[in-house]
């Protein structure tokens, strides 16, 4: 405060100095011609982008699990025409129909899926041979059920198709048999037999259902190229979040508590620039084989954010806000036209396009230079300018040409307007990046959920071309399969 008193004292001093001298003179309108600072040459000094990782939480109950194989096993589970049987009595084959006669059982734990299908069953058995030198034949029909049991250790193949790894027993309500000549003989490890031998038969068949159900790699396909379209943040200036995608990857599902569960992890790079001259054009690469992780991964996610402002969009910001008109206590104003930014050692300069008007008469125009220190603040998220003043030479030029300008009230106006929100472009590239992670339903089965945390400074620096700073971000997300209803 006494900083802006004694400079308004010296201005009306001044002012009324500049009065004596120019009374009896016509008003002249002076010009500044004050040198700038020399500019910073060559690029920012840019860290090399960080790649970000996403580990997110896929997730299917067991009653989801039901549902798939529900409507992936139809019947008939088998019908098996002519199939051979065991030939250490005579020459047998037999026509078998399998069929589920109820709903499928899910069991996820320890690490196992197991699941268990009720069934029914009838065969046709043709038999013709010798037993005790009597030659024989037969034809019977014979009924009965139970259970079938399949465990199975599901995984996704580098090419997205989900695959069934696993094997199939039997268990029998009654043992069948046929009676030949009065003697009954078992035929229950023959039927068991030719079911385990076809289940990978019916794994495949329940893959194909649910492949062609949930359609993995079309989604991800999908949602890879989406990913690379650069995304705007801000149309004045113009701020868009690019994302490279590098890899995708995922560890072995375990199941545990009625759930089965696995981690989908991407890596990528991600900037956000208002300087991306022909973005919209990029090259898009194509979805990647999947590769597989460890299954100790933690989920969450870290996010590296690289942002690039050129002067020419900081220009454009501050351009965007009011410029300020400063009253001067002994009369006279002075009007900030437009500001333009530079670098000049590690600082950034701004340059104030001003035009002022005498108390005493007379008009000033011309450009003077302020510089300071860029410092992004934390609390509020926002980047601010500290030690911020007039530069030696701007300060030696307007108090020899206009000392009755109260250099401190122009300073503070300008630097008032130097104020860059970087927490809401953070904001948005978060919704950009995954408008995603709020509950969102990424297809008919898929939800994504989750939450970000803060957001803080890795890198920062001044070039001739412009700012670039590095930001990391951490969070939670999870992606649950749910049918939509």
């Amino acid at each position: 405060m006494k900083k802006i008193a004694a400079a308004a004292l010296a201005s009306i001093l001044g002012s009324l100095a500049f009065f004596i001298v120019t009374a009896t003179t016509k008003e002249e309108e002076t010009f500044l011609d004050i040198t700038p600072p020399p500019a910073a040459t060559g690029e920012a000094s840019e860290k090399t982008p960080a790649v970000s990782l996403f580990s997110i939480p896929l997730t299917i109950t067991a009653e989801e699990t039901s549902r798939l194989l529900e409507e992936a096993l139809v019947n008939p589970l088998y019908n098996v025409k002519g199939q051979k049987l065991d030939d250490s009595y005579g020459e047998s084959d037999a026509d078998v129909l399998v069929e589920k006669t109820g709903p499928v059982a899910v069991v996820l734990e320890n690490n196992a899926a197991q699941f268990s299908l009720p069934f029914r069953f009838e065969s046709l058995i043709r038999w013709k041979g010798n037993i005790f030198g009597i030659s024989s034949s037969t034809k019977q029909e014979i009924f009965g059920g139970g259970t079938l049991r399949l465990k199975v250790r599901p995984r996704i193949d580098p090419d997205w198709k989900l695959r069934l790894d696993g094997e199939l027993g039997v268990e029998w309500k009654k043992s069948p048999a046929i009676t030949i000549l009065g003697q009954k003989i078992g035929i229950a490890g023959f039927l068991s037999s030719i079911l385990e031998e076809r289940s990978g038969d019916l794994l495949l068949r329940a893959e194909e259902e649910i492949n062609r159900s949930i359609r993995l790699k079309e989604h991800a396909a999908n949602h890879w190229n989406e990913m690379q379209t650069p995304l705007a943040l801000s149309d004045s200036p113009k701020v868009m979040l690019s994302i490279k995608p590098v890899s995708v990857s995922m560890p072995p599902f375990s199941a545990a508590g009625g759930v089965l569960s696995t981690h989908l992890t991407l890596k990528c790079i991600l900037r956000v620039s208002s300087d991306f001259a022909g973005a919209e054009k990029q090259k898009s690469s194509a979805l990647p084989p999947l590769t597989v992780l460890p299954s100790d991964l933690d989920p969450g996610f870290l996010v590296n954010l690289e942002t690039f402002f050129p002067y020419s969009a900081l220009g454009e910001y501050a351009s965007a806000q009011e410029l300020p008109t400063v009253d001067l206590p002994a009369g006279g104003e002075v009007t900030v036209e437009k500001l333009s930014f530079f670098g000049s050692g590690g600082r950034l300069v701004a340059a104030a396009a001003i035009r002022g008007k005498a108390p005493m008469g007379g008009t000033l125009k011309g450009e003077a230079f302020l510089s300071g220190k860029p410092v992004f603040s934390s609390d509020d998220q926002v980047l601010r300018i500290e030690e911020f003043d007039f530069d030696e030479n701007s300060t030696k030029g307007l108090s020899k040409a206009a000392s009755w300008i109260i250099r401190p009230m122009i300073v503070k106006a300008i630097s008032s307007r130097l104020v860059f929100p970087v927490g809401e472009l953070k904001e948005k590239a978060l919704l950009s990046i995954a408008d995603a992670l709020g509950n969102k339903r990424l297809s008919d089965e898929m939800v994504l959920d989750g939450s970000a945390g803060s957001l803080s400074l890795e890198h920062f620096s001044v070039g001739g071309d412009g700012i670039h700073l590095s930001f990391s971000l951490g969070g939670k997300a999870a992606l649950r399969y749910e049918r939509k209803k």
